[in-house]
């Protein structure tokens, strides 16, 4: 394939930076006409429509203008480099600016993957002195590299769909098991609610044990313990295991701050809209938690933790929690003592346990489901770096999530072997999880065993080799 490098100015039959019209005048915002702004452009492919409209008036006023079909929008003030195509006619503020490119040299899809790869490249030529702003000459500066013949372009476009579509199916379908199992647990307990009484977590004798953790100072290095945190708790109810700290304790505070599997962890302090996020822990006794978590501790005979958790993660949960919450600042805080005061209801155990299996049915066909999406964004941006650039992707910098697919042969690929072997003896800790030192463990276990790695003496120190 061969490869031409443009500017973008070379590249564009247009480049305009979006209107605001005045406010002073009501008539320019009574109409039909998509008015687009960077809140618009989350993510997807097409910008089309916006809950902010302006009319016709204002385009005859000249207070604004249309951005026609197959024009590409990038934010250049503020968060720059986010981006969408226009598939109709649309206007858009002055945060936006829109490049309609000359489709004899570049298809205009093609032109939006180019700018989806390379946000980082036109936030550093941004102004940045106040507020990043990249203007249009700057705009027109910035240099890009693309297939030189349409069919070439035509058939990259197509393979990025269609893993883009593959993407967006498994999206779609984990949003569809989100909502069925709220509509589960909504029809076995809430909307029977009068068959069963509203109790306090606290009379019910349902907790057995709450404790604070702990408030000590954490480390980047990973010395100590792996130390759980607020951003650990995701708003749906998950535990995610990444961006961990580290803590060193003594055996007194290791006997205290532990964990175990069906331990509940509660967020008492964090923003107003996060605050009480709740999560049942699954993932064994290696970890600690820190001072704005809660470790609960259920007697199971009167409440399952998935139950409860299930309830306070409810629209009807979160609305109870976040009334309770006392504001201080920019933080809410419910203490371990307010939470053990909330009512729930408290229907039979055996429901409840019946209740935990569909959930947890549910969550391994959407963790199944999770790690095809997580592999499929990898292929993307692998295949979308490489059709712009003449060159092969490099590994290392998504090597942690391939690991968890290869095999003992995969490694044996390219420059898999040397990547294995930097990360493991790397002094900054590479994984983010412990769970992948666990399987590049095993991996290399079994690369000594077949004679692809050997150990060697240097200077009186065993080291690891890849056996040319």
């Amino acid at each position: 394939m061969e490869f031409v490098e443009y500017t973008i100015g070379e590249l564009a039959l247009e480049v305009k930076t979006g209107k605001t019209p005045p406010t002073s005048n009501p008539e320019y915002f009574d109409g039909e006409i998509p008015w687009i702004g960077p809140s618009d452009l989350k993510g997807q492919k097409l910008a089309e429509d916006s809950e902010r409209k302006i009319s016709k008036i204002a385009l005859e006023d000249n207070k604004a203008f249309l951005f026609q079909s197959e024009t590409v929008l990038i934010s250049t003030i503020g968060d720059i480099g986010k981006t969408a195509i226009v598939k109709k006619p649309v206007a858009s503020n002055q945060q936006l600016t829109g490049i309609l490119v000359n489709e004899d040299i570049i298809l205009p899809e093609l032109f939006y993957y180019w700018v989806r790869l390379n946000k980082r490249i036109l936030e550093n030529k941004a102004n940045t002195s106040v507020l990043s702003m990249l203007n249009n000459k700057l705009l027109k500066r910035v240099k890009a590299v693309f297939p030189k013949y349409i069919e070439d372009q035509y058939k990259i476009i197509g393979r990025l769909n269609r893993i883009q579509e593959l993407i967006d199916k498994r999206v779609d379908t984990n949003q569809l098991l989100d909502k069925y199992i709220r509509s589960v647990f909504l029809e076995m307990f809430l909307e029977k609610s009068t068959k069963w009484e509203y109790i306090s977590l606290k009379e019910s004798n349902g907790v057995k044990n709450r404790i604070q953790g702990i408030g000590k100072k954490s480390n980047s290095s990973g010395k100590g313990k792996p130390m759980l945190r607020m951003n650990n708790l995701t708003y749906s109810g998950e535990t995610d295991l990444n961006d961990l700290k580290w803590i060193e304790l003594s055996e007194k505070e290791e006997k205290t701050f532990y964990l175990e599997n069906r331990n509940v962890l509660f967020n008492r302090t964090n923003s107003p809209e996060l605050v009480g996020k709740i999560a049942v822990w699954n993932h064994g006794t290696e970890y600690t938690f820190a001072g704005y978590l809660v470790k609960i501790e259920l007697d199971e005979t009167i409440l399952n933790p998935y139950y409860l958790t299930s309830f306070f993660n409810s629209d009807f949960g979160k609305m109870v929690l976040r009334n309770k919450a006392r504001l201080s600042g920019n933080l809410a805080n419910i203490s371990g003592s307010k939470f053990l005061e909330q009512l729930i209801l408290l229907p039979p155990i055996e429901l409840q346990v019946k209740y935990e299996k569909t959930y947890l049915k549910f969550q391994e066909i959407r963790f199944q489901l999770e790690n095809q999406q997580e592999f499929l964004q990898i292929l993307f941006q692998a295949y979308l770096q490489d059709s712009f650039k003449n060159e092969e992707i490099d590994e290392d910098e998504v090597f942690e999530t391939l690991l968890q697919k290869f095999n003992k042969e995969d490694l044996k690929q390219g420059n898999r072997l040397k990547y294995l072997l930097k990360w493991i003896d790397c002094k900054e800790p590479q994984f983010s999880k412990f769970e992948s030192y666990d399987i590049a463990w095993d991996r290399l276990r079994e690369l000594l065993e077949d004679g692809s790695i050997e150990q060697v003496m240097d200077k009186n120190e065993i080291k690891l080799k890849v056996v040319e």
